[in-house]
C-alpha cells in the first residue's frame, strides 16, 4: 500500500523499481516487510507485501 493505494510489482523487481513504475520517489519512503525496515534495493518475491511509510526531514 502506498498512500492508501496498492502498487503491484513483478516478482524479481526491486522496491525502488516498483516505486519508479508507480511514479513515486523511493527516497521519500521507509519500507517495511513483516514490520522490519528493508532497503529499497530489496528484490521482491512472489506474494511479498511491503508497507511504505512517507518520511519527512528538516533542519
Amino acid at each position: 500500500m502506498l498512500g492508501g493505494r496498492a502498487v503491484e510489482a513483478r516478482p524479481g523487481e526491486t522496491i525502488a523499481s516498483a516505486m519508479r513504475s508507480a511514479g513515486m520517489i523511493a527516497d521519500a519512503f521507509l519500507f517495511l516487510m513483516d514490520g522490519r525496515p528493508v532497503p529499497m534495493d530489496t528484490v521482491l518475491a512472489e506474494g511479498a507485501s511491503v508497507k511504505a511509510l512517507k518520511v519527512a526531514s528538516g533542519g
